[in-house]
């Protein structure tokens, strides 16, 4: 058996060496600067990339230049082509406010419908309860048509919660796509 003060040993002979490195690295606020001044020299548009650009089967280049010009002489099929966002008529500058009130109220749309769709599947379930309890055939087909006018409801619902759910994807899209920071939209 090895004594306490042997395994202390053991132990600072191992993680000394693992030590020294990370107190070689810069402090993380240095990296930053100088990361913000490689940034500042940088001159000339970026181009942020997409899975959606991938899936075009267009060539991607990191040219300005070209990616304008192979998206201007070959559109792909069925796809107007994109208007350049510096020179589209009436682009107005959109403010940290309207990007949240925009994602708040499609949020509480598809909250309300999330409430909806919770209560309508409360009333199709004790409507198949009821139903199932009743031994009268009159009473049972009455239920029935309430029941299936409730699934009605209740699909077309859930067919709104889809699409509230992609007009929320299309507007953090077009958010970043505008340059608005992601906590804009949280």
């Amino acid at each position: 058996m090895g004594t306490p003060r042997g395994a202390a040993t053991v132990v600072l002979a191992v993680t000394l060496p693992i030590a020294a490195p990370a107190a070689a690295q810069p402090p993380l606020a240095e990296v930053a600067r100088a990361e913000q001044a490689r940034r500042a020299t940088i001159s000339g548009e970026s181009r942020v990339y997409t899975n959606a650009d991938l899936s075009t089967g267009r060539r991607l280049t990191t040219s300005a230049a070209v990616t304008r010009a192979a998206e201007s002489t070959s559109p792909a099929a069925g796809e107007p082509p994109r208007p350049d966002p510096e020179t589209a008529a009436g682009a107005t500058e959109r403010d940290e406010s309207y990007w949240r009130e925009r994602i708040s109220a499609a949020r509480d749309a598809r909250r309300r419908a999330e409430l909806v769709a919770a209560a309508l599947q409360n009333r199709v379930d004790g409507l198949w309860a009821e139903f199932t309890a009743r031994d009268d055939p009159a009473a049972r087909a009455a239920l029935e048509r309430d029941r299936q006018a409730a699934l009605a409801e209740l699909e077309q619902t859930r067919n709104e919660l889809d699409r509230l759910a992609g007009e929320i994807a299309d507007i953090q899209e077009e958010a970043r796509r505008a340059g608005a920071p992601p906590g804009w939209l949280r």
